[in-house]
């Protein structure tokens, strides 16, 4: 009988460094053979911290933060880190500079998001150290494509993004790190048409189809697994006749249409995070594992894949 392979999948840390802990962690739990990040894990955002006086302070949604030493201010970005934004020592000077010049701030931002992501392998290196199991990272449409180098260049972990790889003895992993069009235009977003056109050259590239793992970051379009709240026009209020958000499909139609005619084995999917679910199109099992990261909470999914069948998928929280 084949061995089993595990995999542990989660979406959409966006730079929580206590998700990325906590996922590294119960790999031991879980027994992973494979851990697999399915897009999104940069922050979103870098946090000003200022000199003042012999210390430091910054303000997090109003609520000012101070560090009178080094060793509270080490506490102080590790604080930042775990609440899923960039810590960055500046001076109100330069961080008025910054805010007026979109280019350079972007280059700040993701100069520092490179460094947060090296921090976080090396992390991963030590505590997967002598172990078999793999650390696979894909990215998804929030992620600058800057990053890739870092994950590409590192002994610990494997970028998904530019090769299909090999999971198990039957298994092969195609990753696909954009999404359909978003109204926030992100660093990665296809048109649904092209979307479709790159899932049928890269399928061609796969040698057994049929027990193939789609990682596409945007799930499939009008199932439960990617409804999200309806915004206004400005994108800043959720829209919620009668009390309740009122839920509309934003997925992407070329995903459902190749899980439709490719039938693979596995479609792993984020980018919606209220959406997290389980269901099937036809004989392939699709898995959105939603995200919790701004509660410091880790949603994935334990998946015992077989040589031609998924044996079991468990979705947890921690």
């Amino acid at each position: 009988m084949a061995r089993t392979t595990r995999l542990f999948f989660v979406a959409d840390l966006h730079g929580s460094a206590v998700c990325f802990r906590k996922f590294v962690n119960a790999s031991s739990a879980y027994k992973a053979d494979v851990l697999l990040v399915g897009g999104d894990i940069v922050a979103k955002t870098l946090t000003p911290i200022f000199p003042e006086g012999s210390g430091w302070t910054t303000t997090v949604e109003g609520e000012p933060r101070r560090a009178r030493n080094p060793e509270e201010l080490a506490a102080l970005e590790d604080r930042l880190r775990d609440e899923a934004t960039v810590p960055y020592c500046t001076t109100p000077s330069e961080w008025s500079e910054l805010l007026a010049d979109r280019a350079k701030i972007d280059a700040v931002f993701e100069a520092r998001a490179r460094e947060e992501l090296v921090r976080w392998l090396d992390w991963a290196g030590e505590r997967l150290r002598g172990r078999s199991t793999r650390l696979l990272i894909g990215l998804g449409n929030d992620d600058p494509s800057s990053v890739e180098p870092v994950i590409d260049g590192h002994p610990a972990a494997e970028l998904t993004d530019r090769a299909i790889l090999r999971i198990g003895e039957t298994h092969e992993l195609l990753t696909l790190a954009y999404s359909n069009p978003t109204p926030w235009h992100t660093h990665r977003e296809l048109t649904e048409e092209a979307i479709g056109r790159w899932i049928v050259d890269h399928r061609a590239r796969l040698a057994a189809p049929a027990q193939a793992i789609y990682n596409f970051h945007v799930p499939p379009a009008d199932t439960p697994l990617d409804l999200a709240p309806r915004l206004d026009a400005q994108l800043t209020k959720v829209m919620a006749p009668g009390g309740e958000p009122e839920m509309v499909h934003v997925g992407s139609t070329a995903v459902r249409d190749a899980l439709r005619r490719d039938q693979p084995l596995l479609g792993l999917h984020g980018h919606i995070h209220e959406s997290r679910g389980v269901f099937s199109i036809g004989r392939t099992l699709t898995v959105n594992p939603g995200s919790a990261y701004t509660e410091a909470t880790l949603l994935g999914a334990v998946v015992d894949l077989g040589p031609d069948a998924v044996r079991t998928h468990l979705l947890t929280q921690g």
